[in-house]
């Protein structure tokens, strides 16, 4: 498999004791965001697994996931038998997301990739069944630019009529009326993202899946006109991830978009 901006990982790049055979690094610098960020906390949503993987195609095939984190999706789909490849540009979360291969019985540890490279500009030969992006991993980019950046990137790598999907929490309401509300409620101090920018925190039961993201907002039309610009369609547009159709004033959007139909094909990389 050949790709551009991702490049071998040193073992001396690596903290001590963590070896990472399979993650891939390379350099991933984004801009500062436009808009306030506020700190989050995601875990796995009711219903996130089985709405992913249903969009596989009933002749299976290897799933792209920008965005991989610590490795929660992937790892549910690889145990399902979908060969995934996992990119991230923390290697902090790469990191992690090699734990959770570790945790895989080994006769599954090789249908996991992972590669260290920025989501902008990520560009491989493959193509892919279909192309994941979960748990708010869009909102870590941050200008609209950027966000459109990355769905270029997602329709650069889906095979013909395959799917990209992806969740992401809205702004709430009050913070696209400033004037209404205080100005200083919920604001994080800026800093650039692609950072190590998820931070695993284990439970007392031992948990790990939860994780606290600081995100950039994009509204429900940011979103759409990002998708317009990467000539990519919404097919379904949700709420969650059992089906409720999404409606203004909804705190969270789940996509699942194709290529549009006449877009040129994508570029051989």
């Amino acid at each position: 498999m050949r790709c551009t901006h991702a490049h071998t990982l040193s073992h001396n790049a690596c903290p001590a004791a963590v070896v990472l055979p399979s993650v891939r690094g390379g350099t991933a610098h984004m801009a500062r965001g436009e808009r306030r960020r506020s700190l989050t906390v995601v875990g796995g949503a009711r219903g996130e697994v089985e709405r992913y993987a249903s969009l596989l195609p009933d002749a299976g095939g290897s799933v792209l996931v920008l965005g991989v984190a610590e490795g929660r999706l992937a790892e549910a789909l690889v145990r399902r038998g979908v060969p995934v490849t996992g990119v991230d540009p923390s290697l902090r979360m790469l990191v992690r997301a090699e734990e959770t291969r570790g945790g895989l019985p080994p006769e599954m540890q090789g249908r996991l990739q992972l590669l260290r490279a920025d989501l902008r500009s990520l560009r491989m030969s493959q193509k892919f069944a279909a192309v994941f992006a979960p748990r708010d991993a869009v909102a870590l980019v941050a200008t609209r630019g950027d966000l459109e950046a990355l769905f270029i990137t997602a329709r650069e790598h889906l095979q013909p009529g395959a799917s990209f999907a992806f969740d992401l929490s809205l702004p709430p309401q009050r913070w696209l009326f400033p004037d209404d509300a205080d100005p200083h409620e919920g604001v994080q101090p800026e800093r650039a993202v692609f950072t190590p920018h998820l931070h695993s925190r284990r439970t007392r039961q031992g948990h790990g899946d939860i994780h606290r993201l600081l995100l950039r907002h994009f509204t429900a039309g940011e979103v759409d006109h990002a998708l317009g610009a990467a000539d990519l369609e919404s097919l379904t547009r949700d709420r969650d991830f059992e089906g409720r159709p999404w409606e203004p004033g909804a705190d969270r959007l789940v996509v699942v978009a194709q290529a549009r139909s006449g877009a040129p094909p994508p570029s051989r990389s």
